[in-house]
């Protein structure tokens, strides 16, 4: 029932996970469920805490991984969503990256002048 509702409320496993960690401390806990599915009277608060501990890789909270895991064919359908190693750019990658090569330039330089 609870996937479902995920499903249906979300097109993106990040904007769910984000709208659901109410204090963005980058889990989500009982806690953060209860708030943002408290109205609905199905959700039972014993049932989400059995949840957390049986989906949560340190048994107290669902990290983005466990998350992902855990509602991600749900709310992207397999068979449609290819992922992209780049689809999320790393700042500290990249400007290493960027690093790197003005150095070899530099070294090319080098070897040629002489």
């Amino acid at each position: 029932m609870l996937k479902n509702k995920f499903a249906n409320n979300w097109v993106s496993v990040r904007k769910a996970f984000l709208d659901i960690d109410f204090d963005n401390d980058g889990l989500i806990k009982v806690e953060d469920l209860m708030k943002h599915f408290g109205h609905d009277s199905a959700m039972n608060i014993e049932d989400l805490k059995k949840i957390i501990k049986d989906r949560a890789s340190n048994g107290v909270a669902l990290s983005y991984a466990d998350f992902s895991k855990w509602v991600g064919n749900t709310i992207h359908s397999v068979e449609g969503f290819y992922f992209r190693h780049d689809s999320v750019k790393n700042p500290a990658y990249e400007k290493s990256r960027i690093l790197q090569k003005q150095k070899n330039q530099i070294n090319r330089q080098a070897l040629e002048s002489k």
